[in-house]
């Protein structure tokens, strides 16, 4: 047995020896992973993130790459992280046969309003292969917020009233604050980027967080001004195409409790944790927040929450009014309405048909009259009415309503709409609704690309009421898509798809 082990060890070593070396040589040719390293556009004086370039040896042989680097030279507006080392220029690489390696490409900029294009070189022996490297930057104003010399934090405060215009993008780095008697407008057209922001702070512990997300906090007014061709986007700063839809980037527009008539018209909101929050009730006879003609959409937790919690009223106006807009794709809930309040919403289309990735296993819409404190519930007036309102999405229950034992709704009403339920929850939702179609599928015309447009033959067409008396046009807000008699259920009037 011995000898035998000895004879196979023995085979096993000139077969070892026998097997050829894998050269390394100076020619070959590279392949990449694309042929242009694009940025989308970025903002001057701001880190762009980092674009990934793959570099392949599909050869059988290893290569020596003798040199990358920018062509630019010392004047490159880009940096570099070849394979792991940080530079512009490296030296003596070797890519295995069959292997790649990763070159990473960032951006600083400088200029303003200009195209960045330069090339990115590889020297394989006496070939040099090149790779075209682009980007459109922006000029922008930016509001920062900052964190002083001891740590604490100071935001970014509108002490007067301002008008904020078109004429460049807009980028919002931390929480901005417009002061109680203060009014923000916000032009038709106007661009409002909100970077991933987050400052450190300590518990009495020494525990360290971080709070995240840079915010717009209303405690005076915000008039948003957009119009059909120009609506007002407010979204997060990372333009790559893999962020574009991506929830969760910034905090959201926060209504506090001194906030008051508020006005949002043709506005794209995208992108946040919350989209709306509206704390409290209105304190005067208009809405606290007026919504005309507007989207909200890829939310990390709510589109819109409502915090009502007045013990003894309602308000003299409606905190929300929305009127034709759509609120889609959010993780739990796309409304949620919390200790009551006073609400109305008109000609709406709440959808959630778990994009993105979301496994949500909760109603869209959630209607509740109470708070819990850590020592008791407490139970708050609370009226909400929707009207010619579409509520569909992936789950058997879409609206639950959610009322302690005792506690009543002042008023709650669904009418005229479309919804998906199962009357199976512990408060039914039947004693609320009026002329409302239940669990018919509303035919949106592409739900999963977000077009809620209704389909020919949907239940949406001429199965609301005539709120002519309030607004003529649909979500579009055009002479072409003006609303007919009778008025259809959801943000858009029907008219036939080409």
């Amino acid at each position: 047995m011995k000898n035998l082990w000895i004879a196979v060890i023995a085979l096993l070593l000139v077969l070892w020896s026998c097997e050829k070396p894998t050269l390394t040589v100076e020619e070959g040719e590279l392949g990449f992973s694309v042929d242009t390293v694009l940025f989308d556009s970025i903002f001057t004086t701001f880190q762009a993130p980092s674009e990934l370039l793959v570099v392949y040896n599909r050869t059988k042989k290893n290569i020596q790459i003798s040199r990358v680097w920018l062509e630019a030279g010392s004047s490159s507006e880009f940096d570099l992280i070849v394979d792991g080392i940080r530079g512009n220029d490296v030296q003596d690489l070797v890519l295995a046969k069959n292997d790649s390696m990763h070159v990473f490409v960032s951006m600083k900029s400088q200029q303003r309003d200009n195209y960045a294009q330069e090339y990115l070189a590889f020297q394989v022996g006496n070939n040099t292969q090149r790779v075209l490297i682009r980007a459109f930057v922006r000029d922008a104003y930016f509001l920062r917020a900052r964190l002083t010399s001891d740590s604490t934090f100071s935001g970014f405060f509108f002490t007067r009233d301002t008008v904020l215009t078109p004429e460049k993008p807009i980028i919002m780095d931390g929480p901005i604050f417009i002061q109680e008697g203060v009014t923000v407008r916000i032009q038709a057209g106007t661009h409002l980027f909100f970077t991933p922001y987050k400052y450190p702070f300590s518990l009495q512990d020494g525990t360290r967080y971080y709070a995240f997300f840079s915010t717009l906090m209303v405690g005076g007014t915000l008039v948003v001004e957009g119009s059909p061709d120009f609506p007002v986007i407010f979204e997060g700063s990372r333009l790559d195409s893999i962020y574009r839809e991506n929830p969760a980037q910034w905090r959201g527009i926060r209504f506090t409790r001194t906030s008051e008539r508020n006005h949002i018209r043709h506005a794209i909101i995208k992108n946040a944790l919350v989209g709306l929050e509206v704390d409290s009730i209105s304190t005067t006879r208009e809405p606290k927040l007026y919504v005309q003609n507007s989207h909200i959409r890829n939310m990390g937790a709510y589109g819109i929450l409502a915090i009502g919690a007045a013990p003894n009223d309602v308000g003299q106006a409606p905190a929300i009014v929305m009127e034709n807009s759509v609120v889609n794709t959010c993780k739990q809930h796309t409304l949620f309405i919390l200790a009551g309040g006073y609400h109305e919403f008109y000609n709406c289309t709440f959808a959630n048909y778990n994009l993105l990735g979301f496994s949500r296993r909760t109603p869209q819409i959630r209607v509740s009259n109470y708070l819990e404190t850590p020592t008791q519930y407490l139970v708050y007036p609370s009226v909400t009415q929707f009207v010619n309102c579409a509520i569909w999405g992936t789950e058997e229950t879409e609206v639950i309503v959610d009322s302690l034992p005792g506690g009543n709704f002042t008023l709650l009403n669904f009418d005229h709409c479309l919804l998906r339920y199962a009357d199976d929850n512990e408060v039914p939702i039947a004693p609320y609704i009026s002329n409302t179609i239940v669990n018919q599928d509303p035919l949106f015309n592409a739900p999963r690309m977000r077009d809620y447009r209704p389909q020919q033959g949907s239940p949406l067409i001429d199965a609301g009421r005539d709120l002519s008396q309030r607004f003529l046009d649909d979500i579009r807000g055009r002479m072409d898509s003006l609303r007919t008699l009778p008025f259809d259920i959801g943000a858009y009037e029907y008219y036939e798809i080409e």
